[in-house]
């Protein structure tokens, strides 16, 4: 009868854990249109700031690998953020990223089809080779073509 018992309270325990996360993401994606609207209706007075998220404005300036690629861009934007780790840590989470694969590490509802972005390292997504396609949508229509890699 015990043993029941706490099998049930387990089986409870674990819906509740799983209707929380489903409520995370949602969250996170209303979060995320909520931004994504407010910064389309502002882009205007925001262009500046987005334009340059984070970053110095010699950062924002400098020539970075792959801007040879589109040698007149329409638009650019440059974010910025300081990983204080080596690179043998930070390239396991860098190239698992991406749709169908450990997501965008973002608002998953919007940009990864709810699905959660990975928590872990994942090793079946730690090799990515040129002509390889980082998947922008989960349809898999969007993505960056692969055509160079270097950790």
């Amino acid at each position: 009868m015990s043993t029941i018992c706490r099998q049930g309270v387990r089986q409870r325990d674990r819906k509740t854990e799983n209707v929380k996360r489903d409520i995370g993401t949602i969250l996170d994606g209303i979060v995320g249109v909520v931004m994504i609207a407010g910064t389309v209706v502002l882009s205007a007075v925001l262009a500046g700031w987005y334009r340059k998220w984070r970053a110095t404005e010699q950062e924002a300036e400098r020539s970075l690998p792959g801007d040879e690629l589109v040698p007149k861009p329409r638009s650019e934007i440059t974010a910025a953020v300081t990983v204080r780790a080596p690179v043998e840590k930070v390239w396991p989470w860098l190239v698992q990223i991406g749709c169908r694969r450990a997501g965008w590490y973002s608002y998953d509802l919007l940009d990864n089809g709810g699905v959660r972005s990975a928590e872990r390292i994942l090793p079946e997504h730690q090799h990515l080779a040129v002509g390889d396609k980082v998947l922008l949508t989960p349809g898999g229509k969007l993505g960056y073509p692969v055509v160079s890699v270097e950790p």
